[in-house]
């Protein structure tokens, strides 16, 4: 009897083993299809994601040298503005990716051995990828510049970006779900996604201002994704509102929450109705 239930403890390991094998091919092939499509035939994906946090930065840093205001924290107002910028884009553009996953690989998903959670598995990598270079690209260059030094909290860094990129995923995956339920959620999801921009913190410290206006804009989970990263980059940040168990619960809840309705309308998500 014990050698014949350690037969089968043997079975089930190299069963388990071959799955993820052919799973970890899946996302494989389909993060180079994803990169071969974002890249296009002249290979100016990776320039655009860097414009786009150029362009963000810039403007905001030159509205506030205009207005001659210093920043809120540290020496350099350009510095200040990227500091905010990166979270918000890596969690805007994780949001688009994964909530469009399903309908721009439709027909993939035609193949039985594609499942629906696998293109947005690819979508999230891949993105969380090409975001995560063009920071590493802007910190070294502010670096270099003298307008930043080596993170204060380095470590915790690292946990603040995953738990930015685990919103940004159950925020798209949520707004895929409610996409599919009801259609006009695109288009308010859109314009969520512009209010975001102005009362995420980006350009300006939540820990300043008015009690009655902080208690609102701290119910936003970016809120703390931002705060959770200024505090990690600058030596001897201040912050009393950093809630770090609030924007986790955020991410998990919310994809628990997707990917538990993924299942339940999986039938609904292939057809595209």
């Amino acid at each position: 009897m014990m050698g014949h239930s350690h037969e089968n403890q043997l079975f089930a390991q190299r069963s388990f083993m071959a799955a993820m094998k052919v799973q970890l091919r899946i996302l494989y092939a389909l993060i180079l299809r994803e990169a071969s499509l974002r890249l296009g035939p002249y290979r100016l994906g990776h320039i655009l994601v860097l414009a786009e946090m150029i362009w963000g930065t810039a403007f905001l840093g030159i509205i506030r040298a205009l207005l001659e205001q210093p920043p809120p924290y540290g020496t350099s107002v350009v510095f200040y503005m990227f500091s905010g910028m990166f979270p918000y884009t890596l969690y805007r553009r994780l949001h688009s990716q994964v909530a469009a996953g399903v309908s721009a690989n439709r027909a993939l998903l035609s193949y039985p051995i594609i499942r629906p959670l696998d293109t947005l598995l690819a979508r999230a990598g891949l993105e969380s990828t090409f975001q995560l270079t063009a920071f590493l690209i802007f910190y070294v260059t502010f670096v270099w510049m003298g307008y930043a030094g080596f993170p204060a909290h380095p470590v915790e860094l690292l946990a603040a970006i995953s738990a930015t990129i685990l919103l940004g995923f159950s925020m798209g995956i949520t707004g895929m779900i409610l996409t599919s339920l009801w259609k006009p959620w695109m288009t308010i999801d859109g314009m969520i996604a512009k209010v975001l921009f102005f009362v995420s913190g980006i350009f300006f410290q939540i820990e300043f201002m008015p009690t009655h206006i902080r208690k609102f804009l701290l119910l936003n989970p970016l809120v703390h994704a931002i705060e959770w990263i200024r505090y990690c980059i600058y030596p001897g940040y201040f912050t009393q509102v950093l809630d770090r168990g609030y924007l986790l619960a955020w991410g998990v809840i919310g994809t628990v929450f997707g990917l538990g309705m993924e299942r339940l309308l999986r039938a609904r998500l292939l057809e595209g109705k």
